[in-house]
Order: structure tokens, then sequence, then C-alpha cells
């Protein structure tokens, strides 16, 4: 159910409120959440921290009120995550006002895994979008990294679904409470999230969400994360509020590169990459940026699938013997080709994988463009699914060979 002060941090949260930063401003006065909780309950000892209102939010709060919350959590499956609590992320920990209590359904095993990465956009996203989301959240769930997004229609959905396609771990942060319906359109996908991901909120079980939550809630969704991934974001979104965040938070940005540099829609995208996110091209953006840390888990997860670190890939931060393939067992690049099973694909993507098969040398982006007289942001968009399909890599001069 949670640590041992259970009752008295859902006391806390009832005088102040959910995600109200004055818990941490009145319990930090005191050496532990037991002595600020008798201090409350004190009507005459709590006026000398408590401003008139919180004093009567305190006066009504009682006992059977905390209890049938409790209950309500036992009954419903609801784990109560407190601060103290052992199993609470000490990244999350660090960020500025912390959940007190935090509100969970489903695994909490996703909570374990250090390496995750949250997924941001827009609730109307391109198709382009969504399957850069899709493939490139795939390779990342199967690296063994904890998939966060907000459950959100659009760039977020996509990616927590994608998530437990590709045989990994989401977790999934609410606006609202656990136990409300929001949004309807995702009412379907719970029960699948539920079996292989987490939801979590600040909120209680059946709050309803409002302007203000949702984006609260989002320092929670950056703070359990190494890093931030934008995927689509426009120069007024909720994405890049995630994204300053997340900045702000001391953790990692990266923006996806635009499909379109003019497209308004990716505005956001380039202001991130202006001001100094890191463009993110590929999946061995994010292997460049965390192997030298996790490089034990990226290098066991590059085994067992079909991402490939770059033949360019610095040796200072290639893993240690011990865990890479040996040269015995290491394919070469010719047998490794070989190995894409080009039946996953269809329509023009086939035909260009085919094309570039077929081919005796690397290609160009626009030569492809020519040859199958279509727009070189199309043949753009192919490739890079194709390269994040693992069926394609790019060459020397921004071509691209078949693998």
């Amino acid at each position: 159910m949670g640590g041992e002060n259970i009752y008295e941090w859902l006391w806390l949260v009832n005088c102040f409120g959910c995600g109200n930063n004055r818990i941490w401003e009145y319990a930090d006065r005191f050496p532990d959440i037991s002595e600020a909780y008798e201090t409350l309950l004190n009507s005459e000892k709590r006026k000398k921290f408590l401003t008139e209102a919180e004093d009567r939010a305190a006066e009504r709060v009682s006992a059977e009120q905390v209890n049938e919350l409790i209950s309500y959590c036992k009954k419903h499956n609801i784990y109560i995550l407190t601060f103290d609590d052992e199993i609470y992320p000490d990244r999350l920990r660090s960020i500025y006002n912390p959940p007190a209590v935090l509100f969970c359904r489903g695994d909490m095993g996703c909570l374990e895994n250090e390496f995750s990465l949250s997924v941001v956009g827009t609730r109307k996203p391109s198709d382009y979008s969504v399957r850069l989301t899709e493939a490139l959240v795939r390779q990342l769930a199967g690296m063994g990294i904890t998939i966060v997004s907000g459950f959100a229609v659009g760039i977020d959905i996509a990616a927590n679904l994608s998530a437990i396609k590709g045989g990994g771990r989401t977790i999934a942060v609410l606006g609202c409470g656990v136990d409300y319906d929001y949004p309807r359109e995702n009412s379907a996908y719970r029960k699948e999230i539920e079996s292989n991901g987490l939801f979590i909120s600040e909120y209680f079980p059946n709050a309803t969400g409002s302007y203000q939550t949702f984006p609260a809630r989002n320092r929670i969704l950056t703070g359990l994360s190494l890093g931030t991934i934008v995927i689509e974001a426009g120069q007024k979104s909720g994405a890049l509020v995630s994204a300053n965040i997340a900045a702000s938070q001391g953790r990692d940005v990266f923006a996806v590169a635009p499909h379109n540099l003019f497209d308004k829609r990716y505005g956001g995208n380039v202001s991130l990459i202006r001001d100094g996110a890191y463009c993110l091209c590929g999946v061995n953006d994010i292997i460049y940026e965390y192997y030298e840390n996790y490089g034990h888990k990226i290098a066991n997860a590059v085994m067992k699938t079909d991402v490939r670190l770059p033949d360019d890939f610095p040796e200072k931060t290639k893993a240690p013997k011990t865990v890479r393939v040996s040269k015995a067992e290491k394919p070469d690049r010719k047998e490794e080709s070989a190995k894409f099973d080009d039946s996953v694909l269809d329509g023009e993507a086939a035909r260009i994988y085919a094309f570039l098969k077929a081919s005796e040398k690397p290609m160009l982006a626009d030569e492809l463009a020519a040859e199958f007289d279509m727009d070189i942001s199309e043949m753009l968009m192919l490739l890079t699914e194709l390269e994040l399909d693992g069926a394609v890599s790019p060459a020397a001069g921004h071509s691209y060979s078949a693998n």
C-alpha cells in the first residue's frame, strides 16, 4: 500500500491540496512527518504556521475522510506512494515541489528502472509524427528504456502504446485521478496499459482535471526521466512547456528534426534546437548520449535487437569488452544486412528498399525522389521510417544504402 506514514501524508494533502507547494513549506519546519501531523491536529499550535484559509481546511479534515480514501484505494488496487516510501523514485525527489503522494495503478516495477525517457507532443499530430513516434518508441522500449508520457490523445497515447508493442514498459502520468475516465478517446487502452505499465497521479482517484492540473503534472512527467523527447510542438504548445520544465530540472531535451522546416506545427522544435536542445534524427542519438552511463544496458539490448551502433561511434563510449559481442560472434556488415526481413515492408517503402538493395552504390535522397517522382520531403520521411525500422542506413554524403 505504501510507506509507514500514509495516514499522515494524506492528512497533509487534504489540508493543503494536491500538488500545493505549501505542503513542503510547512513540512520542512518539522523533523519528520509525524510531528508535522501532530501539530496540525492541535488547533492552537497550527495557527503559528497556517494561513486562515489553511487553518479552516485543517479543521474540516476528519479521520473518517482519510480512512475512507485509504479503504477506497485498497478496494480498487490503487497503490498510495508517499514521499518517504522506499520505492519513491530518487530522481523525482530532487525536483521542485515533488508530489507528496502519488496514486498508482498497474506495474509498480516501472518505477524501478533508472533509464526512462519522456515523450511529448501535440494532441493533433501529423501522420509523419505519429509514425515517427511509433517507430522510435518501439526501438527505445526494446532497449529496456521505460517510456513516460501523459496519456493524452495524439503523441502521448502513441508513445504509451508503442512502448508496450515494443515489449517494454510505460508510465502514464495523469492530470486527473486514476479512476477518472479522461480522455474518453483513450478508454479502450486503459487495461492494456495497466497490464504492461503504470498509471500515476498526484490527484485523488476520482478527481477531474482542469486547466491547472494538466500543466502541473508535467513536472512529474519530466522529473521521472533522464530526458524529454519533443516529437512535434508548435510555438505555443504544452509540449514546449514540458521541454522548458525538463530543462529547468536539469534534464536533457531532445527535439525531433522537423519534417518541414517551414511548417508552423514544428515551430517549437525549431526554437528548441536553436536554443540548444539535442537535434534528434534517430535512435542512435539517444545511444550516443547515454552510452557512457548506461552502456551495459544498451549493449545487451543492441545484441538482442536490430538497433546497431553507428560505424563512427566514439571508442571511449563503446561498450566494455565484457559486454561487447566478440569478433567471432559479430556478423560482418553483409551478413548483418541480409538478416533484415523485408516482408514487413509494403507500398512505397518496400519499393524504395528493393531499389536500394539492387543498387550498386548508396543513393542520395534527392536522387531517390527523382527516381520515384516524389517530393523530397516525402522521400525523407520514408527514408527516416526505413532507417528507424533498420531497413536502411545513412552513408557518406547524406546518402542511403539498404541493410
